[in-house]
């Protein structure tokens, strides 16, 4: 009698029913080949799956190293961050064949990873179809022997035709293998050379180091020097600030006597008086009228009479008597406090002249009082309020 689809079901209940008969007749239908094929498949596994490890773990520890040198590298060379522009750019693209490379070797794996998964998934198919058959078979095994018979022999074929598949998926995965580790051969190798890119580049990297510090510490004993010699500047600046201090409290005085004496002479050559003592003022940080009184003038009116004095005159004597006082907002404001009114007469008073004063004065409208000289420059009546000369 033949086997029918239910015979095979029957065997299947049957093995179902005792768990402990399907390990006697998997070793009564499998070879040894088959039943070895698992444990050699996983060593296979576990063999990729440490080279994968122990590359993964070498790339690591490398990429660690490149970012804590990287990090000071870019501390000691941020004045040279151009330079470190363009090495980064040099290591972006070494970076970037680096990946594609891994983009390689990750397509490829994953090829391989569904070629594997096909052939387990088709493999799982037959055995469950084996396991199907057998269970069918168990069931109607007592009835049917010289049918179980041949189906066994039909089984040991198909087992046969199964041996030489694995075979020959295994001469794959074995040339799969070979190419594997071909390829980690080679990134290992590019991983090497990369390293010693690295090594060379930090070696570089410290020299040049060296010698920007040898220059900062030159630079530093230049600048300590340079220091020095300003404290010494400074130093004899005091000394001569302190001399001319010196000298001011001498010639000021002598100076505003003289001043004063001429001006008397020449409101008395002009016909005027004065009305009140010539007196110097102070505008609280804003400069210094060195002489300050009242006149009548030879026409009957009354005038302030403003001075600056000077031991000798010059161009910018006049132009900061101008800008400073008389044009002075603020100044002007703090001498009408002081009871000054219009108008005035401004005078710059000296004991020497520079030749340019003259020019100066004529077109500021500025009188020029010069010692034994006498005035070389008649002053104009000045509205004080206004800042300007009157007419």
């Amino acid at each position: 009698m033949a086997w029918t689809v239910e015979d095979l079901r029957d065997l299947a209940e049957l093995l179902r029913a005792h768990p402990e008969w399907r390990e006697p007749l998997w070793a009564l239908l499998a070879s040894e080949e088959v039943r070895r094929m698992p444990e050699r498949m996983e060593r296979s596994f576990q063999r990729a799956a440490r080279l994968i490890l122990a590359l993964y773990r070498a790339q690591r520890q490398h990429y660690k190293e490149f970012i804590a040198h990287r990090a000071e590298t870019d501390r000691r060379f941020a004045e040279l961050a151009e330079a470190i522009r363009n090495l980064s750019e040099s290591f972006a693209i070494h970076r970037a064949e680096t990946d594609r490379r891994f983009a390689e070797l990750a397509e490829a794996q994953r090829r391989h990873y569904e070629e594997f998964v096909t052939h387990r998934a088709e493999t799982d198919r037959r055995f469950a179809e084996l396991a199907e058959a057998v269970r069918r078979l168990s069931e109607s095994f007592a009835a049917h022997r010289q049918e179980f018979l041949e189906y066994r022999a039909e089984t040991d074929r198909r087992f046969a035709e199964l041996a030489e598949a694995q075979r020959r998926t295994e001469e794959s995965l074995a040339a799969h293998r070979a190419e594997t580790d071909r390829r980690f051969a080679e990134l290992a190798e590019a991983q090497r050379r990369h390293y010693e890119e690295f090594v060379a580049h930090r070696a570089e990297t410290d020299r040049r180091f060296a010698e920007l510090s040898a220059e900062v510490r030159a630079l530093a004993e230049a600048q300590r020097r340079t220091e020095e010699i300003l404290q010494q500047v400074l130093l004899r600046q005091e000394q001569f600030q302190r001399t001319l201090d010196h000298f001011g409290q001498i010639i000021g005085p002598i100076t505003e006597e003289h001043m004063v004496q001429a001006l008397q002479e020449w409101i008395a050559q002009q016909g005027g008086t004065l009305l009140t003592p010539v007196v110097s003022i102070t505008l609280d940080g804003l400069g210094e009228v060195d002489g300050l009184a009242r006149a009548r003038l030879p026409d009957g009116r009354e005038a302030w009479l403003l001075v600056s004095a000077k031991a000798k005159v010059w161009a910018r004597s006049i132009t900061e008597f101008v800008e400073r006082i008389l044009r002075h907002p603020e100044a002007r404001e703090r001498l009408q406090a002081q009871g000054v009114g219009d108008p005035v007469l401004p005078v710059v008073f000296g004991r020497a002249l520079d030749h340019r004063a003259l020019e100066a004065a004529q077109r500021a409208r500025v009188g020029l009082l010069i010692g034994r000289q006498g005035m070389l420059v008649p002053p104009a009546l000045w509205s004080l309020s206004e800042g300007k000369p009157l007419g």
